[in-house]
């Protein structure tokens, strides 16, 4: 995994402990739908999709929308993962217990992925559910966000988190015709404008792998205990890694997430050079991201403008006149 050289740590891909890997994301949207696949290094793919229905309000918050977050892992990922339902935040919808050592740990896993983005999104504030709603106490919008692992090659949390706040900052919300009797209807994308969700800033997260420097080569003694932090950790360094922490923060360095599992001991200066290191990785996926988004927001409008000037020169049907108007002629 890792050896003393010269004071250097080598780790088996090549990577010093401080570099992330690169970063690569694909994004689409379509009307009332918005997806986002992270190539994270040379292994590891996630892919995120969001979509949205009108729901009416639970009767304690009328005024406000819901958002559903899952996870699913599937051996599609990793072939030491167990044919399992996704875990989800929606009530009655979890997965039930098969009772397996296996697909415990896997289920550990995907709780602390999806408890990942929900106290990044939502609890930290980023998404305004307040915001979502159409009509108080009669319809709210139910954002549906699903977050599904390709591959894994380590670090799928840093991948899901970046996955799923990309979808939700690429998704545009349709626009809405209310109507006095019955249900209302969405207005298609390429007739009106739709909107983009009001989130108030995107957390990305950044993860450590901690190992014992006895297992990475580092001790100077027997008697004394170092811990190493690797930063993005393969899948290889996170079977043998003691423990794990996790930052999330938006591009104003604003913490919206801290998770330390245990296992090992982190000092606070080690703490320290973690935070400042999560600091500078989260402000080059943030500045990759808004780039990627404006490329893809400028290629989802040029598509917009091309369906509509095919449908150009389709005859749209008149609109409906009321009766006894003695000016208007049908035609």
């Amino acid at each position: 995994l890792a050896e003393n050289t010269g004071g250097r740590v080598l780790r088996g891909d090549g990577r010093g402990p401080g570099e992330v890997r690169k970063v690569k994301l694909t994004l689409g949207r379509w009307h009332n739908g918005a997806e986002c696949t992270v190539q994270w290094g040379g292994g590891t793919r996630v892919t995120a999709m969001a979509t949205a229905s009108l729901i009416p309000p639970s009767s304690e918050r009328p005024s406000e929308g819901t958002v559903s977050l899952s996870v699913d892992l599937s051996p599609m990922a990793c072939t030491s993962f167990q044919h399992a339902q996704p875990v989800t935040t929606t009530p009655g919808m979890a997965s039930n217990d098969l009772g397996n050592i296996s697909d415990e740990a896997q289920r550990l896993l995907s709780n602390r992925i999806l408890r990942s983005l929900e106290r990044s999104l939502l609890i930290g504030g980023a998404l305004d559910t307040e915001a979502l709603c159409v009509q108080s106490g009669v319809w709210v919008w139910r954002l549906q966000v699903n977050v599904t692992v390709l591959d894994d090659n380590g670090n799928i949390l840093d991948a899901s988190v970046l996955a799923a706040v990309a979808a939700l900052r690429h998704y545009r919300k349709p626009q809405v015709e209310h109507s006095q009797k019955g249900s209302p209807t969405l207005i298609h994308s390429d007739l009106r404008e739709p909107t983009p969700l009001p989130l108030h800033h995107t957390p990305l997260s950044i993860s450590f792998a901690l190992v014992h420097a006895d297992d990475a080569s580092l001790a100077t003694s027997s008697s004394t205990s170092t811990v190493a932090a690797l930063v993005d950790p393969t899948d290889r360094e996170e079977l043998v890694q003691t423990g794990s922490i996790s930052l999330a923060m938006n591009v104003h360095c604003e913490v919206c997430l801290l998770d330390f599992g245990g296992g090992c001991e982190l000092r606070p200066k080690q703490l320290k050079q973690c935070w400042k290191l999560a600091e500078t990785s989260i402000l080059q996926l943030c500045r990759m991201l808004e780039e990627t988004l404006r490329q893809a927001d400028e290629k989802a409008q040029q598509e917009r403008l091309q369906r509509l000037q095919q449908q150009g020169d389709e005859q749209l049907p008149p609109p409906s006149v009321s009766e006894g108007v003695p000016f208007v002629q049908d035609s």
